[in-house]
């Protein structure tokens, strides 16, 4: 008999089992179906199966409020299950007792911060039933803020731990050494009850609630084999109660000492550098005697322009300074605005954003891919991207090692700088512009003919079209065909058409305009600085993806329109500017410190490298509450 013959007598058996009313042995054939053929067509189509015959599961809900419980309940499309609603007034000691005595084959949990989605407990048990030797099933989860997700499944581990084996004290271990939780929580596991009656459970006596469901969980943990399943079953709402951080953080390192205590030595060293006051880490980095001398790394003209007023300023200070497109260059102070940086190659390092709409698809948290607590300063530029990271601090790969600071954009200083003008007036001068108005086409990308739709559709207006597109680097040959060819069709052709060259800073383009055009570019959010709207095209194709997808413009700081409406809008928006009062208004919040932006990095690189006294800008570190505490949410 081949295997399609086989599989079809299998579907058979079933189906007629079912018909005969016979739910057990049609479950018990069900399941030995799917050690077989573990996802197809005839196991979807069949899941009741699953969903009305499945084994009894326990619900343990931890001290749950009824509102949590009830939902969960309306929610489950599985059938089989007993909800056991503990209390305060129940003992680890109860709860322990009910998991050795009760007749379910699977038990998992309910906390009040935990969100399942319908079928977090049928593919739990799914899972369970097909892989022998597997005591424990971890479903991934996320973590949200209110309707706000602000940390997905940690991309690092989600793609090569999805339906493997695993120790479960190997995850504990490698979560306390990496600092990076991926045990989960209560809610996130589900255990079979056979392996809990053979496990000694002791009850949990820490100083904290939250961590003592985090000493049940690692005791069932400890001794079990673990599998994963990567299929979004599970948010946990961070409505982390600051007031208790302390005594948390305290009681959950008392936790890694008492079971883990070899980990505990390893790590002591960082979880001590967590908590050392500015003064403390001031003393730790000058200790390190660090040379005066800073090298700015930049791949791009846009990074180079971002980083060298900063520069400017330290000359002023006498460093040493040495601008590089080697990333992986060695430096002894070492600053980066890259979406991948090497800072392990700097004794001492500083990361600011690439652009001020860095990861806008990603926001709040941008901090999952391009991760800080690899740099020691991370600086800010304004309240919103200080809200953006406090909502994820939670998270100890946002956090750099001394801290992040709102100090500002280090462009901002330099809006009304002399040479800018001086420059500024020298095109304007050069290109004798026919009118008075000037409209400013700068696209991230140039693709798809984007600039011919600026030029047809706003010509015939009396404005002057400048247009400024991003320099390259010969890796992306492709983007600059497309850029030499929209040049080629129209340069000389319209007496209202000027060209400033790739190679000149965006802040001379931004001088002289009034308005912006552009897709999804930083430079719309540059222009703030200048007071200048923006109007992005979100039907304007980008060719990062394959197919290429539309502009992602989630900015609110932004006036947005589709192609075939772009002449409509400039024209409402030079016509009728109060009209958008509120967008830009919405701006407001991008840049701090406008002004002071390069002392204060300055005064910050001196504090902590060169022993200086000035600590002004100190005031302007971004306090908060519950930094670091992923691991015990």
């Amino acid at each position: 008999m081949d295997n399609k013959e086989y599989k079809k007598e299998m579907q058979d058996i079933i189906i007629n089992l079912l018909k005969q009313d016979n739910y057990t042995e049609a479950y018990d054939a069900f399941v030995m179906y799917g050690k077989v053929y573990i996802s197809d067509e005839f196991i979807e189509e069949y899941k009741d199966i699953l969903y009305n015959y499945g084994p009894k599961v326990s619900v343990i809900c931890m001290n749950c409020e009824d509102e949590v419980v009830d939902n969960f309940i309306k929610k489950q499309n599985y059938n089989n299950y007993e909800i056991v609603r503990t209390t305060k007034e129940d003992s680890y000691k109860d709860i322990i007792d009910y998991m050795k005595n009760t007749d379910s084959k699977y038990i998992t949990f309910l906390e009040n911060n935990a969100i399942c989605s319908p079928s977090k407990i049928s593919k739990s048990v799914w899972r369970q039933e097909l892989y022998k030797d597997i005591q424990i099933i971890n479903a991934s989860w996320q973590y949200i803020n209110s309707d706000t997700v602000i940390a997905h499944p940690d991309i690092v581990y989600k793609n090569i731990m999805n339906d493997k084996f695993y120790s479960g004290y190997k995850i504990i271990e490698q979560s306390i050494i990496c600092n990076d939780n991926i045990y989960g929580s209560l809610s996130s596991i589900m255990v079979s009850t056979e392996y809990i009656r053979n496990v000694d459970v002791k009850e949990p006596c820490y100083n904290s609630d939250r961590i003592n469901r985090l000493a049940l969980l690692f005791q069932l943990l400890m001794n079990a084999n673990m599998a994963y399943i990567n299929e979004g079953l599970l948010s946990l709402q961070v409505d982390y109660d600051k007031q208790k951080y302390n005594k948390d953080r305290e009681a959950f390192y008392t936790l890694i000492q008492d079971i883990m205590p070899d980990v505990y030595e390893e790590v002591g060293e960082r979880v001590r550098g967590e908590v050392l006051s500015s003064k403390e880490l001031k003393e730790v980095y000058n200790n390190k005697n660090i040379a005066k001398s800073i090298t700015f790394i930049y791949t791009d003209k846009g990074e180079y322009y971002n980083v060298k007023p900063i520069g400017d300023e330290a000359v002023k200070r006498g460093y040493s300074v040495k601008y590089t497109e080697n990333i992986k260059e060695k430096a002894e102070i070492g600053i980066y605005c890259q979406h991948v940086c090497y800072p392990e190659n700097s004794r001492f390092s500083m990361i600011l954003l690439h652009d001020m709409a860095q990861g806008h698809n990603r926001w709040p948290n941008i901090w999952e891919i391009e991760r800080w607590s690899k740099f020691d300063v991370g600086i800010l530029p304004g309240v919103s991207w200080s809200e953006r990271l406090k909502q994820c601090a939670c998270m100890d790969y946002v956090n750099p090692r001394i801290g992040a600071y709102e100090l500002g954009y280090p462009k901002s200083d330099i809006v009304y700088d002399e040479g800018i003008k001086q420059r500024t007036q020298e095109l304007r001068k050069k290109f004798n512009m026919k009118y008075d108005y000037t409209i400013l086409y700068a696209p991230s990308w140039e693709y798809f003919n984007k600039e011919d739709d600026f030029i047809k559709a706003l010509s015939s207006l009396k404005v002057n079209l400048v247009v400024k597109q991003a320099s390259w680097p010969e890796s992306y040959s492709w983007v600059t065909d497309s850029i030499n060819e929209m040049r080629k069709m129209h340069e000389g052709i319209l007496d209202n058409l000027y060209y400033i060259e790739s190679e000149e800073s965006i802040m001379v383009a931004l001088g002289m305009c009034d308005m912006v055009v552009s897709d999804e570019s930083n430079v719309m959010a540059e222009a703030l600085m200048f007071g200048k709207p923006s109007v992005a095209v979100t039907d304007w194709l980008i060719p990062d993806k394959n197919p290429p997808r539309c502009a992602d413009v989630t900015m609110d700081y932004v006036i947005k329109c589709r192609k075939a409406e772009l002449r409509e809008t400039v024209e409402n928006v030079m016509n009728n500017p109060d009209k958008y009062k509120s967008v830009m208004d919405n701006g407001k919040k991008l840049y701090s410190n406008r002004g002071n932006v390069c002392k204060d990095i300055m005064d910050l690189i001196d504090y902590y490298t060169q022993n200086s006294d000035s600590d002004s800008f100190m005031d302007k570190k971004i306090t908060v509450d519950y930094s670091r505490c992923g691991l015990w949410i």
